[in-house]
């Protein structure tokens, strides 16, 4: 990874392979919050298998959004799906696959990394531009240790993880209950 210097939008796909390395295979279990525009938030709890593509998404908002066995089933109703197509009606299901998210310049995609930087003792943080607008940025920061995103900033929407771990192919999770938050979460790099 190219780390404190200034890259184009060729460099992107390459950035984008590099974070993906970071991420080991297998299942986590990822909770967080995730805020709009609006300063409205909820709380969720993202099981996500990339090796058996599957994933279950419990929001303090709404009904559990889930896929498995090709078929996303969301408030909408079950429609086939790939595995990855499928993990764009989640939010926060690409802070698991972030080399996923649509931002790294491949083809029609919007942004590009434009800078890879170190901060705190375990994280890189990547900013990205927008191709038409090179002052509109969003950010990422990802964890150097798993792979999974920490942090996005996009168009005023932030998305933080504040825990993921390990998850066993078999655990069977308990329901997912959501403490009321009655700080700010403080991030750690």
């Amino acid at each position: 990874m190219r780390f404190d210097e200034v890259l184009t939008r060729s460099d992107g796909p390459a950035v984008a392979a590099d974070i993906a390395e970071l991420r080991t295979p297998g299942r986590y279990v990822l909770e967080g919050v995730h805020q709009d525009a609006d300063h409205r938030h909820w709380q969720f709890r993202l099981d996500v298998d990339e090796s058996q593509e599957r994933w279950t998404l419990d929001g303090s908002d709404g009904p559990t959004m889930w896929f498995r066995d090709g078929v996303l089933h969301d408030a909408d109703g079950d429609s086939e799906d790939t595995f990855a197509d499928s993990t764009v009606a989640g939010a926060v299901v690409r802070m698991a696959l972030p080399d996923q998210l649509l931002w790294w310049g491949r083809g029609p995609e919007s942004f590009s990394p434009v800078l890879v930087q170190h901060i705190g003792e375990r994280s890189v943080l990547v900013t990205f531009e927008h191709r038409a607008d090179p002052a509109f940025r969003s950010t990422l920061v990802v964890d150097e240790h798993d792979g999974i995103a920490r942090r996005r900033f996009e168009l005023g929407e932030l998305t933080h993880v504040f825990s993921a771990r390990r998850a066993d192919p078999d655990e069977v999770l308990p329901p997912a209950r959501f403490e009321p938050l009655t700080d700010w979460i403080r991030p750690v790099y």
